[in-house]
């Protein structure tokens, strides 16, 4: 390592062999025709996503191809790194080998050691999560794993925790090689329980069309204990808002209220007025008796009653006055 470092050409020769394998992947018809499949959909519907993902993944000889090339790179220089973003979690470690805004592809290995090492270690509470978006597993090698699968209600853009009920066991079974798993995350779970070596497979991750949030039940009581973003975007604005409130930046609040108007989730759009009222309360009050009015999502509306009762009584008054009209 230490003669590579003073090497200047060897170093060169490594990032020209990860630049020739990027290309050589990047231009190869498995992934062009891909990218021409998924850009001339008709429509961009989850299971139209996933049977062009579907059909890539059947190129089995193609694939294992590509993946003769990078494996003899890797054996021919010691520092050559795959050009793949890396993808990893506490129980498995893998590559991300396409991403778009609609699908993203990954060939991950879950570990037994890994998943032992989880299931034997200090544990408190545990959780069942919902992803919120279609996903499909391919298991080259499936491990011998056993794996339970859970239901719980469909989670929709009127998400309410309170009404979100409980998640439910389905069945209990074991894996097989080759096999094809597809998990609609807006309402199904699986827990990989145990397995006898280490699980190689191909992740397919459809992102459009999916739930506005991914859900976390608990593993005992199996009611709802959390619930957080699926949307990067989204994600992104509250930090910006956010961000543009704690640097007391009044000059942003015009900008910070057009977001306001067009954030499609419930959450967000809560998120940005809590901080709009922190920035300048008298200026966010015709947007919160908006909200308060016709939100369209029943704890957004109930928020923003409660927030004008506290803060805005008269306001609150009339508001109360036009919905009994109504």
């Amino acid at each position: 390592m230490k003669a590579w470092f003073a090497d200047r050409e060897a170093q060169n020769r490594s990032h020209e062999g990860v630049e020739a394998i990027a290309r050589h992947w990047g231009r190869s018809a498995l992934m062009t025709q891909l990218e021409r499949e998924l850009t001339e959909l008709p429509e961009r519907a989850p299971h139209a996503v996933l049977d062009a993902a579907r059909r890539f993944l059947d190129k089995a000889g193609d694939i294992e191809a590509l993946m003769h090339d990078l494996i003899a790179s890797s054996r021919a220089d010691p520092f050559f790194r795959p050009p793949f973003h890396p993808v990893s979690s506490e129980i498995h470690t893998g590559l991300l080998l396409f991403h778009n805004d609609d699908l993203s592809m990954a060939l991950g290995v879950t570990g037994v050691e890994m998943l032992a090492a989880k299931k034997s270690g200090a544990r408190g509470a545990t959780s069942l999560g919902f992803t919120g978006l279609l996903t499909m597993f391919r298991y080259v090698k499936a491990g011998g794993a056993i794996v339970s699968f859970w239901e719980a209600p469909p989670i929709g853009d009127n998400f309410v925790a309170a009404e979100a009920g409980k998640a439910r066991f389905v069945e209990r079974r074991r894996i097989e090689d080759g096999e094809e798993i597809v998990i609609d995350g807006r309402h199904q779970s699986f827990v990989i329980e145990h397995a006898t070596s280490d699980m190689v497979y191909f992740q397919a991750l459809v992102r459009t069309g999916g739930a506005p949030l991914a859900a976390e039940y608990d593993s005992g009581s199996l009611a709802l204990v959390g619930a957080s973003s699926t949307d990067e975007a989204s994600s992104r604005i509250q930090m910006m808002v956010s961000l543009l409130r704690a640097m007391e930046r009044d000059d942003a609040f015009a900008l910070i209220e057009e977001t306001l108007n067009a954030s499609p989730h419930f959450y967000t759009r809560w998120h940005i007025m809590r901080e709009m009222l922190a920035m300048d309360a008298d200026a966010s009050l015709p947007a919160l008796k908006r909200m308060a009015e016709g939100d369209p999502h029943p704890e957004i509306r109930a928020a923003a009653r409660q927030t004008l009762g506290l803060f805005f009584a008269d306001a609150a008054d009339a508001v109360g006055d036009v919905l009994c009209r109504a």
